[in-house]
């Protein structure tokens, strides 16, 4: 049995899925996590290791689990940014971070987690990215918009889900946002490109890619925040770019890769890469992408690509999450988002995760409640 563990340090609800990925593929899954955690709210678990609660020596306490029973396991799967990069911080065996980290290549860890590191790389392996500038404090704003021009992304290095990310139209604008912005440390100024974003939800194993999804952006909660629903299509133009980034940067994993396809030139420029898995994953399978079945590619040794099936070749499929959507629709009072989950538009029932009853009540319950707080907050507001 090919036996996974699974680690989950903040409180995610984008890995509430990734058991059933791995259960599907054939693998033995553990989960290590606080009790209450986002992951463990599925039955697609074999064994769940108690983390304790999340704190300073969160790091620590798992890195000693790891010294003793890393080789135990066949994958090991850090869950989310925050536990990626205090792994990366506090890791130095050269075998213990092999083993743990989804890079092979330790001379490019600095892309785990930081907007700055993964920037440097791509100067030194030429990839093709937005010109960028990374803050030092000999920098003003006079002289990054000199060297930058307008638009421009701000980036705070260590941010994640679309918090810390800003755009910047005008002088005046990035001298109050400098003001605003409290850790300038490593903070990445990019230059906006005139195009569409272009989210690849991939796997690699040992440098080879092996599956991945190709979807744009349709809702998103807040501008540049977590996207709730896309639409899902093949497109080929990115396959030798991403196969060149899996080996050259040793990439080992679950990974979230974010391009923008310039309007006038067509040409992609990578923005961003997280590696980690998401929910997005599970649903890759209804769009003819089935990580699962990657898995078990990887299981019997096999790192060839897995095409997608010729059925989906031409189609194009709108995919809407469950949980983030409707607490988008809650949140952002979008009354025509609802109406398009109460008449099933674009077959959105079926994402609706009712394959596990355990997940499916936790659901539910987590957005009844939210559904409440947010009458509670609108009478107490019409009571003042």
């Amino acid at each position: 049995m090919y036996r996974v563990l699974l680690i989950s340090a903040n409180n995610w609800d984008s890995l509430k899925e990734v058991p059933v990925i791995l259960k599907n593929a054939g693998c033995e899954v553990e989960i290590y996590a606080a009790e209450g955690s986002w992951v463990l709210a599925n039955n697609f678990f074999d064994k769940w290791i108690d983390a304790g609660n999340y704190d300073e020596e969160f790091a620590a306490r798992l890195i000693a689990y790891l010294e003793l029973y890393a080789d135990n396991y066949d994958w090991i799967i850090p869950g989310d940014d925050i536990i990626i990069r205090q792994l990366n911080n506090k890791i130095t065996s050269p075998d213990l971070f092999r083993k743990v980290m989804p890079v092979t290549k330790i001379e490019n860890r600095a892309l785990l987690g930081s907007k700055a590191g993964l920037s440097d790389l791509c100067k030194q392996y030429n990839i093709q990215t937005p010109k960028y500038l990374v803050h030092d404090d000999t920098q003003t704003a006079e002289s990054i918009a000199q060297y930058m021009g307008f638009p421009m992304m701000i980036k705070e290095d260590e941010s994640e889900g679309g918090f810390g990310v800003y755009r910047c139209d005008s002088a005046q604008e990035l001298t109050e946002m400098l003001s605003k912005i409290a850790n300038k440390k490593n903070l990445v100024f990019q230059q906006l490109i005139d195009g569409e974003d272009v989210n690849t939800d991939a796997l690699f194993k040992d440098g080879h890619l092996i599956v991945y999804s190709h979807s744009l952006r349709m809702k998103t909660i807040g501008a540049y925040g977590i996207s709730t629903q896309r639409v899902f299509l093949q497109n080929s133009d990115t396959d030798k770019i991403l196969s060149r980034l899996g080996s050259i940067l040793g990439l080992n994993g679950f990974s979230n890769i974010v391009f923008i396809k310039d309007n006038v030139t067509q040409e992609y420029y990578l923005i961003e890469i997280d590696m980690r898995p998401n929910s997005w994953m599970y649903y890759g399978r209804f769009a003819g992408n089935d990580f699962s079945e990657a898995i078990r590619k990887i299981i019997a040794g096999d790192r060839t690509h897995l095409q997608p099936h010729k059925k989906d070749a031409n189609r194009k499929i709108i995919i809407t999450l469950y949980k983030k959507d409707i607490y988008r629709c809650i949140t952002h009072k979008d009354v025509k988002g609802i109406m398009n989950w109460v008449v099933n538009r674009n077959q959105r029932w079926k994402y609706i995760p009712t394959y596990d009853k355990k997940l499916f009540r936790t659901v539910n319950k987590y957005l009844f409640d939210t559904f409440k707080g947010y009458l509670v907050a609108k009478r107490k507001k019409m009571f003042r």
